[in-house]
């Protein structure tokens, strides 16, 4: 009994993770195409870092979030929220788990939501 308490806990904290990061991704992901339209760097990576812990998301690894937006910078590209919303929750367990030829057992890794694909999105 015990155990499922904790497996039920672990899988709503990580939906509310995700319900808590889609608007702060979003809206990063907004700033970032706005910014390549003008010619502007892409905006800091710590700006979405900041905005999660400023609604108590914990930074696991900042690794995952920080490769996958230096590629999009690299490549032009605007990042994909619900791939920014993923690497953050669950930077974690893809840094642990993969390289213990595992996968990560939280049902939430799939999104509660996937929101249409915009034109340019990684």
């Amino acid at each position: 009994m015990n155990s499922s308490i904790k497996a039920m806990e672990r899988y709503l904290g990580c939906l509310a993770v995700q319900a808590e990061l889609h608007p702060i991704a979003d809206a990063y992901a907004g700033r970032w195409t706005n910014a390549l339209e003008r010619g502007d760097p892409p905006p800091d990576v710590t700006e979405l870092f900041e905005a999660a812990g400023a609604v108590n998301v914990p930074i696991l690894s900042p690794v995952p979030i920080d490769a996958y937006l230096r590629q999009c910078a690299r490549t032009g590209r605007t990042p994909d929220p619900t791939r920014i919303v993923l690497a953050i929750a669950h930077a974690y367990a893809e840094g642990d788990l993969l390289n213990l030829d595992k996968t990560c057992r939280c049902p939430a890794r799939r999104p509660l939501f996937q929101p249409p694909r915009r034109a340019g999105a990684a």
